[in-house]
């Protein structure tokens, strides 16, 4: 089973894997990436596929065959190049698989080095241009951190984390959208989760893979509406930062995403995890602060989004993050709300 091949996009009309997501070009081998969420799909007629990927510290994908899940968890060997059947004994005719990331980069990150369709072959992808679009743009909460764990029971493995059930693919997927996830456990605005103040989400956020140094390029998908989830963090360890940094770097981000997406509408919004004095000051923070500050500059794109509070009866996932069912309510809120603005 040699006979792997990687292609990168294509016109409607000629065959080629499609690439949801940042995904870096420049090794001839194959593309790397390393956001939560990104996906890899290919239509084919035949029986069976399997993939060749080469992974960069733990990954975990998620592998569905004509809309359903195949594969839940796929782990790749650490630090190892493999191939992965994905699936087999398919009822010959036309398929369409999708590898999708359910771990963060700073687990892990990967090369695909292509798919094999044993004795069959690819065939053109859907049109899906005129599909909605949407960013999401957050902390361990938008990548699905622990989600499949349990609160005080379960010892923290990346296993656990999936980014299939985040609110933001499940809004996606509610909406019929494609998504982008550019997210990470402990991203904040003024500070990371431990106090880290340099690499935190402005800093990343313009990155292809987010453990280098090769820049974006927005042209390449243009979304619809971004929605930020930020500021939990920041307000982590019983820190309060103070207004006029926190607004200053979130309009910042806010006028950075709308310069490269100027007809994109953009929600800012507050977790559900944040409570008490935090959520409060949180809240008049970004909804002040930022979201009205913006609007009273003449700008009809901003929106602001506040998630219910998690409940105990929702149940909780590792270190306290929001369930599958939390996700699932945020979900449809941030669904809705995209309704509503479009």
């Amino acid at each position: 089973m040699d006979n792997f091949t990687f292609e990168e996009s294509r016109e409607f009309g000629e065959p080629g894997v499609k690439y949801f997501g940042r995904f870096d070009f420049s090794e001839g081998k194959g593309p790397k990436f390393g956001w939560s969420a990104s996906i890899i799909s290919a239509r084919f007629y035949g029986k069976s596929v399997s993939a060749k990927i080469k992974s960069f510290g733990r990954n975990f994908f998620v592998v569905i065959v004509d809309n359903e899940v195949v594969i839940d968890s796929l782990e790749l060997e650490e630090d190892a190049e493999g191939i992965y059947i994905l699936a087999k004994g398919l009822k010959e005719g036309e398929h369409e698989v999708k590898l999708i990331k359910r771990t963060e980069f700073n687990i892990g990150w990967a090369q695909f080095l292509g798919f094999n369709f044993g004795d069959g072959n690819i065939i053109p992808p859907k049109d899906d241009s005129k599909k909605l679009k949407i960013e999401i743009v957050g902390d361990s909460i938008s990548c699905g951190f622990g989600i499949e764990g349990a609160n005080e029971t379960i010892e923290y493995d990346p296993k656990y984390d999936n980014s299939y059930y985040s609110y933001g693919t499940l809004a996606a997927k509610e909406l019929n959208a494609e998504h982008m996830i550019i997210a990470c456990s402990g991203f904040g605005l003024t500070k990371n989760y431990g106090g880290e103040t340099v690499y935190t989400m402005p800093s990343k956020y313009p990155l292809v893979i987010p453990n280098s140094t090769e820049k974006w390029d927005f042209n390449k998908w243009i979304p619809e509406v971004v929605a930020i989830n930020l500021g939990t963090n920041d307000f982590s360890e019983n820190c309060l930062p103070g207004r006029e940094a926190f607004v200053d770097l979130y309009k910042k981000l806010v006028y950075t995403i709308h310069k490269n997406y100027p007809k994109a509408k953009i929600i800012c919004s507050i977790g559900p995890v944040i409570e008490n004095e935090a959520l409060e000051i949180t809240r008049e923070y970004v909804k002040n602060g930022v979201v009205q500050s913006i609007k009273n500059e003449h700008n009809d794109w901003i929106y602001f989004l506040e998630y219910d509070h998690h409940l105990e009866s929702y149940g909780r996932g590792i270190s306290g993050h929001p369930s599958i069912k939390t996700h699932k309510i945020m979900g449809k809120r941030l669904a809705n709300k995209i309704r509503e603005i479009l």
